[in-house]
């Protein structure tokens, strides 16, 4: 199993000075290593080749993977990348531990059977794919997430040039649980809502893939210090006590990043 080969064999472009060897001697062992798996039965050779701009890295880089992947397209077979479903197993396996004990499961169907149940008697307000029999199939895979953040976080986000799905969505949602844990957050679920945007560090992953001019549009009016949300919140006690306009403009944050990317690549 190989990992990040392009990050590696780039540095070696135009050298012939390191100890590693040249460029093209890396590249000839990856023909011959590629031959030799074929070669012996049962065995299987795995490597990850990077799918975005920036993770290739320049010429170099774009050249590193041009060549390897010709040494594995002859025998390859392709494994796509995770789907949104697959993605939610990524996250939650990384971000939280298993429920093994049985006497945790009725808590958890509780909260997801509650969503449902809102969603089914409530479906003029709802998508109408949250009344689909597989949806609170989906809610149990997902939780203690939301699956429509996951939707907006592979769906809307992976629009954005720089955002590394898997990636991206894991050192996000990091950073949100981190922020939720230190709030002492009792939701039953982290829901799109939920996103702390008011924290530095979940803040930081949300614009890093953003042009600048952008921060201080969100700081403004989705969730800041200063922004118009929170002054309504602080306004309004009825929806202070939920900090319901603040969440209710964190909610749609996915979409105006959505938005934002059209934008960058209009202009």
């Amino acid at each position: 199993m190989i990992d990040e080969w392009v990050a590696y064999v780039r540095q070696l472009y135009t050298r012939n000075d390191l100890p590693a060897g040249s460029f093209d001697a890396n590249l000839t062992f990856a023909q011959a290593l590629t031959e030799a798996a074929r070669a012996v039965p049962g065995v299987l050779l795995v490597a990850s080749l990077p799918a975005s701009d920036i993770e290739i890295g320049g010429e170099a880089g774009r050249e590193a993977l041009t060549r390897l992947k010709n040494t594995f397209g002859r025998l390859e077979s392709a494994w796509r990348p995770a789907s949104a479903e697959e993605g939610f197993e990524i996250v939650r396996r990384r971000l939280f531990q298993p429920i093994t004990d049985p006497a945790h499961f009725p808590q958890r169907d509780a909260v997801v059977r509650a969503f449902c149940d809102l969603y089914r008697t409530q479906s003029a307000e709802f998508p109408a794919h949250t009344r689909d029999a597989d949806y609170e199939q989906r809610m149990q895979a997902a939780y203690p997430i939301h699956p429509e953040l996951f939707d907006r976080l592979y769906n809307d986000w992976s629009t954005l040039e720089k955002f590394q799905r898997t990636r991206g969505v894991l050192r996000l949602m990091a950073a949100v649980i981190h922020a939720l844990w230190q709030r002492d957050d009792r939701s039953l679920l982290i829901l799109p809502a939920s996103v702390p945007v008011d924290e530095p560090a979940v803040q930081y992953e949300l614009t890093r893939y953003m042009e600048d001019p952008w921060v201080p549009v969100i700081e403004k009016d989705i969730d800041g210090p200063n922004s118009l949300p929170l002054r309504l919140d602080k306004e309004n006690p009825n929806l202070g006590r939920y900090s319901a306009t603040r969440r209710v403009c964190t909610n749609t944050l996915s979409g105006l990043r959505a938005d934002l990317s059209n934008d960058e690549q209009r202009h």
